[in-house]
């Protein structure tokens, strides 16, 4: 009798971890359009994520859909270049959209959409928050760890410009010499600087060249001496070049801090959801 009740209660604890996540349909809106375009032509769907874990994580985006068919069996899967996955940050009601294609006008539900929601949590002790004092020392240097699968540097007027009269001195020969990591930075850098100027010059700037897989940097911002998160205007892109700006010129004690994806600072969050009521 112990046995099994001990049996018993590993599994519900093993229930309750698979499932301290649970995805459902919050929202659907179908947009259809006489033109062609994927824009005037799709479905959104609303998911909401509820569960006491999730309010440990800060950020929610969907990783993959690995299935959507309707009841007339359309395949309603987005081609892969249409989807464009992005981190949102997770609100008190735990939601995230994604978009399918725009299903049969004889279909009633979506029969099964399938797929997988990443959630983020980054603290310094999981690798998902790194701050970087004195960061406008660090210009022309990767700010990232080499892991990270993404390269991030910081650039100034001076910096640019110091580099590329350095570099303007050396050959191609003088390069190839250079190990591969120091030469692939190099190369990135030098690429940027290129399309630099087409950016023009603002004091109140920061500027920043990504190169790798642009999805690990989840954000960008500063902290003042206090701590407090330094709001920005916007910002400008352009390749891999990106702009921000601000009220004022970025203060040399202000602290950079980036949000980065790390083997402890995600949850793979699995969904499988069937017969989805259209409107």
């Amino acid at each position: 009798m112990k046995k099994y009740l001990l049996l018993a209660c590993l599994f519900m604890g093993l229930s309750f971890a698979l499932f301290s996540q649970k995805v459902s349909v919050s929202g659907v809106n179908e947009q259809r359009s006489t033109g062609e375009s994927s824009y005037g032509n799709r479905c959104d769907i609303e998911l909401k994520i509820s569960g006491d874990e999730v309010r440990k994580y800060k950020f929610v985006k969907v990783t993959k859909l690995t299935k959507a068919v309707d009841d007339q069996d359309l395949d309603l899967l987005m081609d892969e270049e249409d989807n464009d996955f992005e981190y949102e940050e997770i609100e008190e009601d735990g939601r995230v959209k994604l978009q399918t294609k725009i299903p049969s006008r004889k279909a009633t539900v979506i029969k099964e959409l399938s797929g997988e929601l990443s959630m983020y949590g980054p603290t310094e002790a999981n690798g998902g928050i790194v701050r970087i004092s004195n960061y406008q020392a660090k210009a022309n240097t990767n700010l990232l760890p080499e892991n990270a699968g993404v390269k991030l540097v910081y650039l100034t007027k001076e910096s640019v410009e110091k580099y590329t009269k350095e570099q303007s001195k050396k050959k191609e020969e003088e390069l190839k010499k250079m190990p591969a990591a120091a030469r692939e930075l190099a190369e990135l850098l030098m690429n940027a600087f290129e399309g630099f100027s087409g950016f023009g010059y603002d004091e109140k700037q920061a500027m920043f060249v990504m190169d790798g897989d642009e999805g690990k940097l989840v954000d960008l911002y500063f902290e003042d001496a206090n701590g407090k998160k330094i709001d920005r205007n916007g910002y400008t892109k352009s390749g891999n070049l990106i702009a921000y700006y601000y009220d004022e010129k970025p203060n040399p004690n202000w602290k950079l801090v980036l949000n980065i994806e790390s083997a402890g600072s995600i949850k793979k969050v699995p969904f499988s959801l069937i017969n989805i009521d259209l409107p």
